[in-house]
């Protein structure tokens, strides 16, 4: 059996080690010490924005519903074709989902969608109360569209752009748009801290009131003191040392990604995929490569042709409407998200993948089609 190659494994180097060892012999190990500072300032000078490090995305996520004062039974917008961690902060809050399908350019929310669930809410004086709006694999989504909708009704937008750091918009970094946006550095992501995630916002009283919430809202005294409901949210200094490290080889890991769907891109061809694509003024970091098959059949037969030669591979986002930890939750749209989930594939595209890897890979899927 060949070596296995994973869907997108951690890029670890020696930098990365000898920052953790220097976190470690420092004593500062919590969420505090020199590596928080150094990751949250070239964070912030990368995106042009007010950068909160947390333990995780979905960390991030919730203290962003906290910001806005979200109440029980408030309607959240959310997008559909993304993983639950995106939404469950609002379950957490015990406020009420309404996902909105998808366009099928982008493979993200559909502007028209949006526009009819939102007026579905207010004809029913239940104005929903913000848009966490995700960006599937890291494209970027028909923004303009998106944001003179929720603009014109007054809706916040919350940008879940966990998969999507190095995407842009109009040349400005996806996640800097919104209200609120947030990011993740988990095992899978371009960069990683094993764990972990940021909340950016361009509001800075936004950004102090979060970050009280997320070191547990604790008052200014010397004794513990608390007003309010606080949270264990931030992330510590020896993380904060992984994501220094490994942001510096940030554009590096992107062209590497980029790369990795343009060879299947071009090596597939034949099969005649279907895939998101870029629109104009926009930039995909491509964290995954994902297309869709003809039909169901055909993707189930490639998934197990891949497992069979130690490939690892996973069917597209599951619409989280379908779930059952969203029961309680709405739809709008259409449904197609639900089609790309039964015919579509995500494929390796970690950022160390050789060119004899994408070759192998490409090579069974196209014995599997011809046989």
């Amino acid at each position: 059996m060949k070596d296995k190659i994973y869907l997108s494994p951690p890029h670890i180097g020696k930098k990365e080690l000898k920052s953790v060892k220097k976190a470690l012999l420092s004593g500062w190990i919590s969420p505090a010490g020199s590596y928080i500072n150094d990751f949250t300032t070239s964070l912030q000078s990368a995106l042009h924005t007010n950068v909160l490090l947390t333990n995780s995305g979905s960390s991030a996520i919730h203290l962003a519903l906290k910001g806005i004062a979200i109440q029980p039974n408030d309607i959240v917008l959310c997008s559909n074709f993304t993983f639950a961690a995106t939404a469950f902060p609002i379950l957490y809050e015990k406020a009420i989902p309404y996902f909105i399908g998808i366009e099928k350019q982008t493979w993200n929310i559909h502007p028209d969608f949006l526009e009819v669930a939102i007026k579905k809410c207010i004809e029913k004086q239940t104005k929903p109360k913000a848009l966490i709006l995700a960006y599937s694999y890291g494209i970027p989504a028909k923004y303009d569209e998106i944001h003179r909708i929720c603009t014109q009704y007054q809706i916040p937008i919350i940008e879940d752009a966990a998969e999507a750091l190095g995407s842009t918009y109009h040349e400005k970094a996806l996640g800097t748009l919104g209200l609120f946006g947030v990011l993740s550095f988990n095992g899978n992501k371009i960069i990683t801290t094993s764990a972990g995630g940021a909340l950016l916002t361009n509001n800075e009283n936004l950004l102090e009131d979060s970050r009280k919430r997320a070191f547990q809202s604790k008052e200014n005294t010397l004794h513990y003191e608390h007003y309010d409901v606080g949270y264990n949210y931030a992330q510590s200094n020896i993380l904060a040392a992984i994501g220094f490290e490994q942001f510096h080889k940030l554009e590096k890991r992107i062209q590497k990604r980029r790369r990795n769907f343009e060879f299947y891109q071009h090596y597939l061809e034949e099969l005649a995929l279907e895939f998101p694509i870029e629109l104009p003024n926009s930039f995909a970091n491509r964290w995954l490569s994902t297309f869709a098959f003809s039909s169901a059949q055909k993707k189930e037969k490639s998934i197990t042709e891949l497992q069979k030669n130690n490939i690892e591979s996973r069917p597209l986002w599951n619409p989280l409407h379908s779930q059952k930890a969203f029961s309680t939750s709405l739809y709008e749209g259409d449904l197609y998200e639900m089609s790309l989930f039964e015919r579509g594939i995500c494929l390796p595209s970690g950022s160390s993948l050789k060119k004899v890897d994408l070759k192998r890979i490409c090579d069974i899927l196209l014995q599997e089609t011809h046989d």
